[in-house]
């Protein structure tokens, strides 16, 4: 390995490794947030189901409130973080999978080796626009079995 490839492979672990911190920054909000609706998140698997109603409860408010797009972005980002977590503290960075990014875009995306990737922060955004038929107890259980 040359001088360039050790000076691009650190510049793209640096990058990383914002993301990363940008990630779990988010994810301690979310811990925040659920104390507000009584809720525990300890990142458990058994948190999700928690994760699940709270996402209902924004996602029913939707029309009443009417949230901007970057108003619902931004929750997606906080909530969609802490699923990231969930899902590698149960297995997935095991597997190989960390917290990155895909292209120039730097919403974080749990990432494994072989590029393949996972989007939390879409699938929370998917809750609660299109309601409970994206539910994320269903993706976290996809995604902690087949993966």
């Amino acid at each position: 390995m040359g001088i360039f490839d050790s000076l691009k492979k650190r510049n793209t672990d640096n990058k990383n490794n914002e993301i990363e911190i940008f990630a779990k920054n988010y994810s301690a909000t979310a811990i925040d947030y659920a104390k507000h609706f009584n809720k525990k998140f300890d990142y458990s698997k058994n948190s999700i189901v928690d994760l699940e109603e709270i996402l209902d409860y924004y996602s029913n408010d939707i029309s009443v409130s009417k949230p901007t797009e970057n108003q619902i972005w931004s929750i997606s980002l906080i909530f969609g973080s802490y699923l990231g977590e969930v899902l590698l503290k149960n297995g997935l960075s095991k597997k190989g999978y960390s917290w990155g990014k895909v292209g120039p875009s730097n919403i974080p995306v749990i990432i494994g080796r072989d590029g393949s990737y996972l989007t939390p922060n879409d699938k929370v955004y998917k809750r609660l626009v299109n309601g409970s038929e994206d539910n994320v107890v269903s993706f976290c259980k996809y995604a902690l079995e087949k993966l």
